[in-house]
């Protein structure tokens, strides 16, 4: 009766989409910040439905939980029953400041602290979906992280914390069922390491992006780990994956895949819970010509912050 209470409370508003229902809660005020999430909903399922928990774009600088861009993947997906949940996260990098950007070591440490600062915002919205499941539609065993640039990173870490013990009490002896990534990246002091089996994955990442990098990339005594790593690791694993590589794409690819790859998105979601995730690379040569691929830090601070 408490949780039920509690969610009437928290309901802000509804209102109708062009396509599914969507609601929009509070999960969380912290420093004074309110994190509201939206909810397009998927039709109502016998032991709740699938969810997709998304994390907006924006360098950790900015961003918007509903972004029109994206609302056409989010339609999509609950028109075909799998709830979505769009969710503000505090940007840890909106005060970037030029002393913050004077050494490779001080900037490490900034995004750190804004990576780890999104992950505990989008930790604690999955504990709430979580928490609501049987309210919300939700099937609690088929719960998705999917993000956009910061946001795909923002995913991915949190799947990484999952599996290498860095979780809230909250979500103790939770995994996802699956993450999606829009141009994301792992942020990781040694190398990409898994105390446990990560679970499946659905990649999508340009060769030719200065944004988020597509392979490897040290910043200070952190790495950023893109999506070439990251599938690397994820084979030595054993964990079996789609990778969507686009040779010749640049940071594009943190919008493009919402547009014209929802139907793949979907696949994946289906095939995840299916139990029939294989492991496929996908090449789409988008340039021909030479194009440059061995982008450095300063390369990065400029693409995102400058």
């Amino acid at each position: 009766m408490k949780k039920i209470l509690l969610l009437a409370v928290l309901t802000i508003c509804g209102v109708v989409a062009y396509g599914a229902p969507r609601q929009t809660y509070v999960y969380n005020v912290v420093a004074g910040d309110t994190l509201r999430m939206d909810h397009y909903q998927a039709a109502p399922a016998e032991g709740g439905a699938p969810a997709l928990i998304f994390a907006f774009g924006g360098g950790f600088v900015g961003g918007q939980r509903d972004d029109a861009r994206y609302v056409p993947m989010f339609e999509f997906l609950a028109d075909n029953g799998v709830n979505v949940f769009t969710v503000d996260y505090r940007t840890g990098l909106k005060d970037l400041s030029a002393a913050d950007m004077s050494s490779f070591g001080a900037m490490a440490e900034r995004l750190q602290g804004a990576v780890e600062m999104a992950c505990t915002d989008f930790l604690t919205a999955t504990a709430y979906v979580a928490g609501y499941a049987g309210k919300l539609n939700v099937n609690p065993s088929q719960i998705f992280a999917c993000g956009s640039s910061a946001g795909a990173v923002t995913a991915l870490q949190c799947e990484y914390e999952l599996c290498n013990g860095g979780v809230p009490t909250a979500l103790s002896g939770f995994q996802y069922a699956g993450v999606v990534s829009f141009a994301g990246a792992i942020m990781s002091g040694d190398g990409l390491s898994w105390d446990s089996k990560p679970c499946p994955m659905l990649l999508f990442h340009g060769d030719a992006d200065s944004n988020v990098p597509f392979g490897e990339l040290t910043m200070g005594e952190a790495g950023l780990f893109g999506s070439a790593a990251i599938s690397e690791s994820l084979t030595a694993q054993g964990v079996n994956h789609w990778f969507h590589r686009f040779n010749g794409a640049d940071h594009s690819i943190a919008i493009y895949p919402m547009l014209r790859d929802k139907g793949e998105i979907y696949d994946f979601i289906r095939t995840v819970i299916a139990g029939k995730v294989d492991q496929v690379t996908t090449v789409t040569t988008v340039k021909t010509a030479p194009y440059r691929t061995n982008f450095t830090i300063l390369d990065f601070i400029k693409a995102n912050y400058q």
